[in-house]
């Protein structure tokens, strides 16, 4: 009987060899990885104010950015010292903080995030994130008379000399800071008597047009709190040189530079808007109902309240109450009393008191103690003093008392100590200067000796 032949021994050629060593090698690189991925955890991806940043805006609102999308139903605190109250939110991948009101200028303050926190990927937050930033010292923005006599953005640091910011060819007739403190809106007037939109940073650099307006006059920037886009004014030009027509409200994406009407009915008038600080409210001057408008962004609610002196109004800055003026007509006195209005509950409330002073340009100090307006007292040819009171009405105090000067809007510092104003001698007909008064001392200060329209840079 003949044997059966065996089957040859099973061998691996070298070409199978180095199959199976190199999928080996990805399967325990694989396990490698994922046992690394594990122990890195989730990836911080951008810190804002960057960490070691200098010049910070005092109004800056802090954000971490994970990689990946974050298990939103727990939200952390934010540990920062110098201690600063605010809210802590979510905001896609990002962590906000928003302090409740400006950061201390020339400070430097640390801020630390512990770990926990989870992805939706499952990946951990493993260590802890800590970074410092210094904000920025107080300076002011305000237009200023250039050589050849037009108006042009400036910036000054009290105590130093100011430096231009712009230098077009014909003036420079408004402006807005973003909320951020990086840009400035600004409008330029055309040879054929309309006005551009355009945009520089706070540093003077990175000029370009926002906005061609041909046809249109474009002014009166106001950005929204998200620093993305703003309102603005614009008045049709109907021939070369002929004055603008009324104004309307527009939307301006900045980044986009996609722009549309406030509102569905695109002939509606207004001007003079301004945002409340959560965003969600924008009130305005409606000219032909002589009123002053609050109009909720989202739902379409109207607020409305009579006032004839073309002001805006000045918000609270948790929203809720628009300070505003109105005239008031007797038989034997005229007056422009300031009102506290609230949203929530309609009431509207006297501050002025009984007295015919004429009233104007309220602003509530930052954290909400104290409001700054310009008073003229009843029948006599003096300019208008800065002046303060409580929310209330109460505590009604002078600043300044020289009836030969005029005293511009008084607006806040960030830090609620000082009061930024323009003034100008009455009987000298003198050139209008930018000035700094200290609230605690009554000590003033010359900022510029000559400009216009001041504002704190954020």
């Amino acid at each position: 009987m003949q044997a059966s032949a065996s089957a040859p021994p099973f061998t691996l050629t070298r070409f199978d060899k180095i199959v199976i060593s190199t999928l080996a090698a990805a399967f325990l690189l694989t396990l490698v990885l994922i046992w690394r991925g594990d122990r890195v955890g989730v990836r911080v991806a951008q810190l804002l104010p960057a960490d070691g940043a200098a010049a910070i805006s005092t109004q800056a609102t802090i954000r971490l950015t994970f990689a990946q999308d974050m298990v939103a139903n727990v939200v952390p605190q934010i540990s920062i010292n110098p201690p600063v109250k605010g809210v802590t939110r979510w905001e896609g991948r990002s962590l906000l903080f928003v302090p409740d009101v400006p950061l201390n200028a020339e400070t430097t303050y640390t801020v630390e995030l512990s770990p926990g926190l989870s992805s939706q990927q499952g990946r951990v937050l493993l260590r802890p994130v800590r970074w410092q930033f210094t904000t920025s010292r107080p300076r002011v923005v305000y237009l200023a008379y250039s050589d050849d006599d037009s108006t042009q953005l400036a910036i000054v640091t009290p105590g130093q000399a100011p430096q231009m910011l712009t230098r077009e060819t014909f003036d420079v007739l408004d402006y807005a800071i973003a909320p951020n403190g990086l840009s400035i809106a600004y409008t330029v007037r055309r040879a054929d008597n309309g006005s551009d939109l355009w945009q520089i940073g706070t540093d003077g650099q990175n000029r370009q047009q926002l906005l061609d307006c041909g046809g249109s006059a474009c002014s009166h920037p106001v950005w929204h709190p998200d620093s993305r886009r703003l309102v603005y004014e614009r008045r049709n030009v109907l021939s070369l040189g002929a004055p603008p027509g009324p104004p309307r409200l527009w939307w301006l994406d900045v980044a986009t530079v996609a722009t549309v009407s406030v509102f569905e009915d695109s002939q509606w008038l207004g001007l003079l808007a301004t945002f409340s600080p959560d965003g969600q409210w924008l009130s305005y001057v409606s000219p032909l109902a002589q009123e002053l408008q609050a109009y909720h962004l989202e739902t379409g609610q109207t607020f409305l309240i009579q006032s004839r002196t073309g002001e805006p109004g000045a918000w609270s800055s948790d929203s809720t109450d628009l300070l505003f003026t109105e005239a008031e007509v007797l038989p034997d006195s005229f007056s422009v009393i300031i009102y506290r209005a609230s949203l929530a509950t309609g009431e509207i409330v006297r501050l002025s008191g009984d007295i015919p002073y004429t009233d104007g340009w309220p602003a509530l100090s930052p954290d909400g103690q104290w409001i700054a307006f310009n008073r003229k007292a009843p029948n006599e040819a003096s300019g208008k003093q800065i002046w303060l009171m409580r929310p209330d009405g109460s505590e009604a105090r002078p600043l300044t008392q020289e009836p030969t000067i005029h005293y511009g809007p008084p607006r806040w510092s960030p830090d609620g100590q000082s009061l930024l104003f323009q003034q100008y001698k009455l009987a000298a007909a003198g050139d209008p200067g930018i000035w700094l008064l200290n609230i605690a001392t009554g000590e003033v200060q010359e900022i510029a000796p000559l400009g216009i329209q001041p504002t704190w840079l954020p």
